[in-house]
């Protein structure tokens, strides 16, 4: 009984760390997205200026 209850626990850990892991990397990829975004309009606005 005690090892079915420490599979299930440590799926469960494993399932939580990986949405986490999920979480923080979608995160990253969003962020690095808006990031590269105003980045872009900076340098357009820059670059119409001189124009």
């Amino acid at each position: 009984m005690i090892h079915l209850t420490l599979i299930i626990v440590d799926f469960l850990t494993g399932l939580l760390a990986a949405g986490a892991w999920a979480l923080a990397s979608a995160g990253g990829a969003i962020a690095a997205l808006v990031g590269g975004g105003l980045l872009g309009m900076s340098f357009f606005r820059r670059w119409r200026r001189k124009g």
